[in-house]
């Protein structure tokens, strides 16, 4: 092989090594990028709820009480409609009941009158009953209105403008812990959660960083507990009370 052959050979084969090392560089200083900086919180308004179930287990003894009534009537009016037909009937035998009839009548009218009376009232409370189900509905569901979530070690914080049923704490993907006030109303609440970070490679073999083995560390929250002990931050969630 000529000189000019084995010169022209070096020069590619630095050429190439000198490529490589730019591309292994150029991947060591790659960051990992954070796979989801945040884990799922559900909030429970509790003391709305108990308020509310005060109000619909009253509205549900009144609905059975008007139910009681109902019947009763319903029942009375059957009565006497059956008196009216006897009465009826022995007026067409020539019996001399005329008097006692118009009594039944006017009884039956006087009874219906009061069962339109006791049915409306049923209506307007039955009304009333449905919408606080409907109230608690929403209240276990988890929609709540918060102002703002800040990270009282770092100062962040977000705002919020609208109701939701899902909402997502951040993380400091910096530490191991995160520290935070969440707004709710005119109400400051503390919570303070720690977590693993671990680096890994996805499917798309991308380096990433994700949290998981969540620990509820402090809080000024009504029964807190994690849905997932161990788990990674997209199978958890955090339920508090309030």
């Amino acid at each position: 092989m000529s000189s000019y052959k084995k010169a022209k050979i070096l020069r590619l084969l630095i050429l190439y090594l000198g490529v490589f090392a730019a591309v292994l560089a150029c991947e060591e200083d790659v960051e990992p990028t954070v796979s989801d900086p945040s884990v799922s919180i559900f909030f429970l308004n509790k003391d709305s709820l108990d308020a509310v179930n005060l109000i619909t287990d009253s509205l549900s003894i009144e609905l059975e009480e008007y139910d009681s009534i109902i019947i009763a009537l319903q029942d009375s009016a059957d009565l006497l409609v059956d008196s009216l037909i006897t009465l009826t009937d022995s007026l067409a035998n020539g019996g001399d009941l005329k008097d006692d009839s118009t009594t039944v009548a006017k009884n039956i009218i006087l009874l219906n009158e009061s069962l339109d009376v006791i049915e409306k009232e049923d209506s307007v409370v039955n009304a009333s009953y449905s919408g606080w189900v409907s109230t608690t509905s929403i209240i276990t569901s988890g929609s709540v209105k918060i102002s703002s979530i800040e990270n009282k070690k770092n100062g962040l914080s977000i705002t919020y403008e609208d109701s939701s049923t899902a909402w997502k704490l951040p993380l400091d993907m910096q530490a191991d812990d995160v520290d935070v006030a969440i707004t709710i109303a005119d109400s400051v609440y503390n919570l303070e959660i720690s977590y693993s970070r671990t680096t890994v490679a996805d499917e798309k073999n991308k380096v990433v960083i994700s949290a998981s083995d969540f620990q509820i560390l402090n809080t000024d929250f009504k029964n807190p507990y994690l849905s997932c002990n161990g788990c990674e931050a997209s199978k958890t969630t955090i339920y508090v009370e309030f």
